[in-house]
């Protein structure tokens, strides 16, 4: 009928397989005909309005706006995340006397950064259908996910960071290896945290009616910041330094 969600209908052509589906009237007349070409232009345009707002845009409706409403719109977030990276950067402040001892650990901090900030946001967990059940055993998954991605990358930075230290760096070979098992382990650790984060904090914001896509972006990458930065540098000094004595 022509009051139902575009969602239903889109269930109804996947399910049925169909490639297009009247729409009737409350007296069941034809309004109408959907087809598959409608949907997927719909879905894009959708998908396209999320991707925007995780930038910090407005939607391409809104081009036409006021200056003042599209500032008042992103102001806020961006007000968010200047603290939340002062936090970061004090964080960062607190490992200094690692860097003093080991100054080559900050050669790879952005390489762990990047990795975890790459882990994506699990959208469909905010999917009103799906169980309590169904939504611990897909969060589950993607942390597994994370793990065995962190624990692939994990082996090639033991690997070749390990021969690059060594040759560039004039490393020993043990202490070279040492220090890329550190790096190796922070991504792995790093990766199945982010993962973790990156599916429940979509999910608590849509919990409080707050739209995932505009301001779950900035605190994920944030916190998966922290979360890479206490673990890299954490490691390094207790490890690398109090352990082994590099």
């Amino acid at each position: 009928y022509e009051h139902e969600k575009i969602s239903e209908c889109m269930e109804i052509l996947t399910d049925y397989e169909e490639d297009s589906i009247p729409v009737l009237t409350q007296d069941k007349k034809i309004a109408g005909i959907l087809t598959s070409s409608d949907i997927v232009e719909l879905v894009d345009d959708e998908m396209g309005d999320d991707y925007a707002k995780l930038a910090g845009l407005t939607e391409e409706e809104d081009l036409n706006e006021p200056t003042i409403v599209s500032m008042k719109k992103r102001l806020p977030w961006l007000i968010a995340l200047l603290f939340l990276g002062m936090a970061v950067s004090s964080v960062v402040g607190m490992f200094e006397s690692i860097v003093a001892v080991l100054p080559i650990v900050i050669c790879f901090q952005s390489l762990v950064l990047d990795m975890a900030g790459n882990v994506g946001t699990i959208r469909v967990l905010m999917d009103e259908n799906l169980s309590g059940k169904k939504k611990i055993a897909l969060l589950f998954k993607e942390m597994k996910i994370g793990f065995l991605n962190g624990a692939s990358l994990a082996i090639m930075a033991l690997v070749f960071l390990g021969v690059y230290i060594h040759l560039f760096k004039h490393y020993a070979w043990i202490s070279s290896f040492l220090i890329s098992g550190c790096v190796g382990i922070s991504l792995i650790v790093a990766m199945v945290i982010s993962s973790l984060v990156g599916t429940i904090i979509p999910m608590f914001f849509h919990k409080i009616n707050i739209d995932p896509a505009v301001a779950s972006g900035p605190l994920i990458t944030t916190i998966n910041d922290l979360v890479a930065v206490i673990t890299y540098y954490g490691l390094s000094g207790l490890v690398l330094i109090q352990l082994f004595h590099i």
